[in-house]
């Protein structure tokens, strides 16, 4: 050996420099642990992004020219552009943007707000464009209402909250925006008098010229005085209503007060949105954490800054919370965390009572919390979160994170009960398991490094779930391979001398194991067969299993979605919600209600103002398994005729919300320029999409027909009287829709100054018709100017890739496959004008490229494993039968859930996922064994027996503390671990199968292959 590789070994042999590193990897573990941010659900960092464009009142063909083909002629000379879809309807755009996977999602926002900029004289003024990526839904932290008592103006409290509160809130570290809304800006409403106007002969546009030139606000340059430089403003910014009545209008008899022509008031804005708060008018508060930063800090930030700030807010006023995710995550944390510490503890006293108190088990104690820190440090490091996903890997990964110590404590312990020195013993003990410990771990990594890498929707879900259990399984390994053997080591610690009571009852389990295995090698075809049978059984009996998407514990909050039919005006929209809540405040289990109704322009929401959400705020006490109970009794005692409601929890419904930018599962789209012939083609297609059986519910959502009022000039009117249709519609816009002729400056919030008619919207189409329009000739009613005809029009309109398109909803009963083989051939021999095409979007091919990339790292995890163990092992005996262990270890999974009778969810689904590799880890260790006795010229019956003996008291080791360690969070304790309670139960009987298998059912099967072959 050289010098130099002598004094490796005597440092490495010393105690220090390994108490160094390991106090280094503890210390960051630490920081790691401190600093993590906690979630509900992991970052989705996917290159999409939503666009919100508002301007009320408009059309969805005015939205189409004046917003989405500008805003789309920008977007679509962006690079790495995957697709571009826009809907415009109810006064809205709402444009999805996707890139291509390899791109950075922050540098796609930038990229289209750049694009956006590029554009934005080209919008109409109203219009004021957001862009965010999506996700950002779940990142709502906190919903407030503020409780207003009689004779307090909500405009005086939204005033108040937007002037101070807001701003302080939006310094606090951690907060990305806030939502203040609820009814209108504050303005000076100028409401026109049509008779005095027509008195005095002054149209509306000579009132709003006459505001324009009195409101002032302009430098005026500066002089010098004496030693200083003073700046020079021109000011003329009349704040109240008295003072704007005095400003003069020129009339054909000379100068005339404002208030001789008009009603001035201060009063808020007309909206199409509303929020109450126990069915009175309130002023909601939304506040959105920057992706990333930890809830719970931020959550208490919010409420502490409300506390504090509460003085500012109209006498009487407080706030009612309505929504916290704090509570969520500090529920989801503290259960979780507390099961994991609860079934790390029954690990490490299981190892005590079985292994007794030796200073080796403290050292295999150690490893348990130490392989867990390790495992957070490098979620910390990856920029990953504690999550439901990453928690849910952490919770399963604690009963398993013995396993590799155990193996190989017990390898040493072998050498020296064989009568090895205390090194000499460590080494050889370590030599004989090293092998297949790692291999057995990397098999069980090898089913999640492919997932690593699977892109799209199925990424956002799939990879900090594979990261957390292939980081704490690779710190299991690196600990049970240096601190185990080191441990044992250093502090001295000596082979048993007396068995424990519990290891002579291991010793009595032992020999029941002895006997089931000699009648399973008897019979290995019929043994399995038999368990090829229960797995068939097992399979079924998933029908019983209810299936959820992600179950979540009692929020506090029960929301419950509605929905009027389109074009049902605000007020009869308000009289339904007001008749839901009174009956929902009723029920014993509600505290409070919380209504949206409509989406205000400062927002995110994109609901039109016959739709939106109600919050009900849930008194204490309420349990996780009584909320779906709870829930349908919500929905039967607010159901009302002509609305239609569904309920979830707040996480749920603003997950949904992230992915609305999502196909359905099955569209069918029709695309052309005409809308005429769309809607044509699309009646006809749905028809013939009713005769296929593989789809029901076929909804034709883009072409249902609201009315609306067509305001077209006549041609010889406008000439006849020396207008124009833009000087015509000059007179229209300000009386009917409403003009912000200015905004004062008036503390913090600008001050609207805006006309419109009081009751404009209250016009009869009569009413309308006899509207006064000033022309050259005097006053001419708008009926004489302009033809006014109510047509039906489509209620929104969409753009595929910049071209018009409709689409056609279906939900498939079967396959999606063998839905769209069926509308293909529906729609064969269709006639299409030219120009026009049909292509399928929706999940279709959305799902084929998931599939496609799931598929990929299935096959890939598959050839790791074959690789790693055909490596392992000479011939393809031993990994014919482990690869044969993978789908039966699936039948004690599915029973056990089957049994618990808890339901099917996502993190269930990942449980199976993880099984592929966990069931192989034992079978690796005893199939190693035995191949290592054969070499030794054992014969294959004793070499298989004797591997059989030996490595059952570690297979029940491990198995027994995997069970202990996620026993806590299988039975459900805490309403925190509701969402891995389906999780563990899966992992937790699959394991105890596994154990059976691989003691059993796997060495009598390798021990009749190799006497046939020997025969």
């Amino acid at each position: 050996m050289s010098p130099l590789m002598s004094s490796i070994r005597r440092v490495l042999a010393r105690p220090l420099p390994w108490v160094l590193l390991f106090g280094a990897l503890i210390v960051y573990g630490v920081y790691a642990w401190l600093h993590i941010p906690v979630e509900v659900l992991p970052r989705f960092d996917y290159p999409q992004i939503s666009i919100i464009t508002r301007d009320p009142g408009a059309t969805a063909q005015e939205l189409e020219a004046r917003i989405t083909r500008p805003i789309e002629g920008q977007i679509l000379a962006l690079h790495h552009l995957a697709s571009l879809r826009s809907r415009m309807g109810h006064g809205e755009v709402q444009t999805t943007v996707r890139f291509t996977t390899d791109t950075h999602p922050q540098q796609d926002l930038q990229s289209v707000y750049s694009a956006i900029d590029r554009v934005r004289g080209q919008l109409p003024a109203a219009a004021h464009p957001y862009a965010e990526l999506m996700g950002n839904a779940i990142n709502e932290v906190a919903d407030y209402a503020a409780q207003i008592p009689a004779g307090v103006a909500p405009v005086a409290v939204q005033r108040a909250i937007r002037a101070s509160i807001e701003p302080a809130l939006r310094a606090l570290p951690g907060v990305q925006r806030v939502e203040v809304y609820g009814t209108g800006h504050d303005a000076l409403w100028v409401q026109p008098d049509l008779p005095a106007m027509h008195h005095y002969g002054v149209p509306v546009t000579a009132l709003t010229a006459a505001l324009k030139q009195h409101v002032l606000l302009r430098s005026g340059g500066y002089i010098h005085a004496g030693h200083q430089h003073v700046l020079i403003e021109a000011r003329n910014l009349p704040r109240h209503a008295a003072a704007l009545g005095q400003i003069p209008v020129q009339t054909r008899h000379g100068p005339v007060a404002l208030h001789d022509l008009a009603h001035v008031e201060r009063a808020p804005e007309p909206t199409r949105n509303a929020i109450k708060l126990d069915g009175r008018a309130s002023i909601a508060l939304t506040v959105f954490k920057q992706p990333g930063a930890s809830t719970q800090p931020v959550d208490r930030a919010v409420q502490a800054k409300l506390k504090q700030t509460l003085g500012q807010l109209p006498h009487g006023v407080h706030w009612v919370r309505i929504y916290n995710q704090g509570h969520l995550v500090g529920l989801i944390g503290a259960d979780l965390g507390r099961n994991l510490v609860i079934g790390a503890a029954l690990a490490i006293l299981v190892l005590f009572w079985i292994l007794g108190a030796g200073r080796g088990i403290w050292a295999l104690a150690l490893s348990i919390p130490l392989s867990l820190l390790l495992g957070i440090a490098g979620l910390y490091a990856f920029g990953e979160s504690l999550n439901l996903l990453t928690l849910g890997a952490l919770s399963v990964a604690v009963g398993l994170l013995a396993d590799d110590g155990i193996i190989v404590l017990e390898a040493i312990y072998h050498r020296w009960e064989a009568g090895d020195a205390h090194w000499a013993g460590i080494r050889q003990g370590l030599a004989d398991i090293a092998s297949p410990d790692i291999s057995g771990s990397l098999t069980t990594v090898s089913v999640f490094l492919p997932l690593l890498f699977v892109g799209g929707l199925a990424g956002l879900f799939f990879i900090p779930f594979a990261l957390a259990m292939a980081l704490a399984i690779g710190a299991s390994l690196f600990i049970s391979l240096t601190v185990i053997p080191l441990g044992l080591g250093f502090i001295g610690a000596r082979p048993r001398m007396r068995p424990t009571a519990a290891a002579r009852a291991l010793d009595r389990l032992q020999g029941l194991n002895e006997r089931l295995f000699d009648r399973v090698t008897r019979f290995p075809r019929a043994s399995l067969a038999g368990c090829v049978a229960l797995l068939l059984i097992s399979a079924a009996g998933l029908v019983l299993v209810s299936v959820n998407f992600l179950p979540l514990p009692n929020e506090g909050d029960m929301l419950i979605g509605f929905s009027l039919p389109p074009g049902t005006s605000l007020h009869q929209t308000e009289a339904a919600v007001d008749t839901i809540t009174q009956r929902l405040r009723a029920d014993p289990a509600v505290a409070h209600t919380y209504a949206r109704i409509g989406s205000a322009s400062a927002t995110a929401y994109t609901e039109p103002g016959y739709a939106g959400e109600i919050q009900t705020v849930l008194k204490p006490g309420i349990g996780v398994n009584s909320l779906n109970q709870l829930g349908q009794r919500l929905l039967k005692e607010g159901r009302i005729p002509g609305v239609e409601m569904a309920i979830d929890t707040p996480t749920i419904e603003r997950l949904g919300e992230s992915l609305s930018g999502l196909p359905q599962p099955f569209v069918l789209r029709v695309f052309g320029h005409d809308i005429s012939k769309l809607r044509s083609l699309a009646k006809k297609i749905g028809a013939r999409l009713r005769h296929v059986p593989s789809l029901t519910s076929i909804f034709n959502n883009d072409s249902y027909p609201i009315p609306q009022l067509q305001l077209k000039p006549k041609p010889g009117a406008m000439t006849a009287y020396g207008l124009t249709p833009s000087t015509l519609y000059a007179q229209i816009d300000p009386l009917l829709t409403g003009d912000t002729v200015a905004q004062i400056p008036d503390g913090n919030v600008p001050l609207d100054l805006y006309v419109r008619l009081a009751q404009a919207p209250d016009l009869s189409l009569a009413g309308l018709r006899q509207l006064p329009i000033h022309t050259r000739h005097g006053w001419t009613p708008l009926g004489q100017l302009a033809q006014l005809k109510l047509i039906d029009a489509p209620n929104q309109l969409r753009h595929v890739d910049g071209a018009r398109a409709l689409d056609i909803l279906a939900t498939p009963t079967g396959s999606l496959g063998s839905a769209v083989s069926g509308a293909r051939k529906a729609i064969q021999g269709l006639h299409l004008p030219p120009g026009y095409r049909i292509g399928f979007g929706g999940l279709y091919p959305k799902l084929m490229h998931a599939a496609i990339g799931i598929g990929i790292a299935a096959i890939a995890a598959f050839v790791l494993m074959v690789g790693i163990l055909i490596i392992q092992f000479d011939g393809l005996l031993a990994p014919g039968l482990l690869l044969l262990q993978i789908p039966l270890a699936f039948t004690g999974g599915v029973l056990a859930l089957v049994l618990s009778g808890v339901g099917l969810n996502a993190t269930g689904l990942v449980a199976f996922l993880a099984l592929l590799g966990l069931s192989l880890n034992h079978g690796i260790v005893l199939l190693f064994r035995v191949r290592r006795n054969e070499a030794a010229g054992q014969p294959v019956a004793e070499a298989v027996r004797e591997a059989v003996r030996v490595r059952f008291r570690p297979i029940v080791l491990t198995t027994l503390t995997a069970v202990l360690g996620m026993l806590p969070t299988a039975l459900g304790w805490g309403q925190g671990a509701a969402p891995e309670q389906g999780l563990a139960i899966v992992i937790l009987g699959g394991m105890i199968w596994s154990a059976l298998l691989t003691t059993n059912l796997i060495p009598a099967l390798y021990l009749s292959r190799r006497q046939k072959q020997a025969g």
